[in-house]
């Protein structure tokens, strides 16, 4: 099955078709993306020799159902997945078909603040990351944080409570619509959104392309922390501000807290702490709190998801990835 390589108008957008099925190829099959979906049943049919047929119908136009949701739960943290194949793919062609919008709107400065892939060089070139190793990602806010940091001054790490089961609908398309995205594209994420809140799972899915419109929810409350003079990195929904004194960090905690609120999200109050200049047991809390878990979720995982494009290494590489999933998870349907 072949697209049309010039414009073609469908409920898309009006784009190059088939550029944007080989942006969701590259984004649905990434590691960055597979490492998001080790839980999610439907990870095996990524790798399925049919995978582009099924891309390129949704792009031309042929509209399914939506299948209800899929709640995963680990610990106290819900996340949600689409119900089906079919419905990743139209969401991550809604979303990929914002991208020169969202692209944009954030701009390559927004990158000084936000080391969240993709960066402003990958978002223009429509990819999901250069970099497929998420610790890789960690690593370099790690070492931000240390150039940035004042010397004999705090670091304050803080997190958005429940950050994807959070982000607002009605402002994301609001943020959409502002920034003149294609029409279509946004109604088309606007209704699998909000069927998906009628079952019960607000926000965006747990899937890579979803850090785009966590980019764009978040946008705001970065600028705020830059208005009021707080030095701040971010990578994801982790935060870091950079203080000079316990004083300045107390007040950046404040002004983080009113911009999350402002922007309908809130601060996780216990994930926040605070790592003092030469203070050897918080050097060693920030070190277990970054490193716990990198061998199974930064390296391991994506190496094996990367095995996964040669089928030779599947049937070895899905039973490791399965084993290698958390033990505290239930996934059930979302009524």
């Amino acid at each position: 099955m072949a697209l049309e390589t010039h414009p073609v108008t469908n409920e898309f957008g009006s784009f190059s078709a088939s550029t944007l099925v080989n942006r969701v190829m590259h984004w649905l099959r990434h590691p960055l993306t597979v490492r998001r979906l080790m839980d999610w049943p439907c990870l095996a049919e990524l790798f399925q020799s049919n995978l582009r047929d099924r891309v390129i119908r949704i792009v031309s136009g042929e509209r399914t159902a939506f299948a209800p949701p899929l709640q995963f739960l680990i610990v106290d943290k819900p996340y949600f997945y689409p119900g089906s194949l079919d419905d990743m793919i139209v969401f991550h062609a809604a979303v990929l078909g914002c991208l020169p919008a969202i692209c944009q709107s954030l701009g390559a400065a927004a990158d000084e603040q936000d080391l969240t892939p993709p960066l402003a060089e990958d978002r223009m070139r429509g990819e999901c990351g250069s970099i497929g190793v998420m610790a890789l990602h960690w690593q370099r806010l790690v070492k931000r944080v240390d150039e940035l940091r004042f010397e004999g001054g705090v670091v304050v790490h803080a997190d958005v409570r429940r950050c994807f089961r959070s982000i607002d609908r009605q402002r994301v398309i609001e943020s959409l619509e502002e920034s003149a995205a294609d029409s279509s594209s946004i109604n088309r994420l606007n209704e699998l959104l909000e069927f998906w809140e009628q079952h019960h799972c607000p926000g965006v899915p747990m899937t890579m392309v979803s850090w785009l419109l966590v980019k764009l929810a978040l946008q705001p409350v970065d600028r705020e922390l830059q208005r009021a003079g707080v030095r701040s990195l971010r990578l994801g929904d982790d935060y870091r501000l950079l203080c000079p004194s316990d004083a300045a960090a107390q007040s950046a905690v404040s002004v983080l807290a009113g911009a999350l609120a402002d922007a309908g999200l809130e601060m996780s109050a216990g994930k926040t702490w605070f790592e003092r200049w030469g203070d050897p047991g918080v050097a060693r809390q920030r070190r277990q709190r970054i490193w716990k878990g990198r061998m199974k979720l930064g390296l391991v995982r994506p190496f094996l998801a990367e095995s996964l494009r040669f089928p030779v290494l599947r049937p070895m590489a899905f039973p490791l990835l399965r084993w290698l999933a958390s033990p505290h998870t239930v996934m059930t349907p979302a009524d």
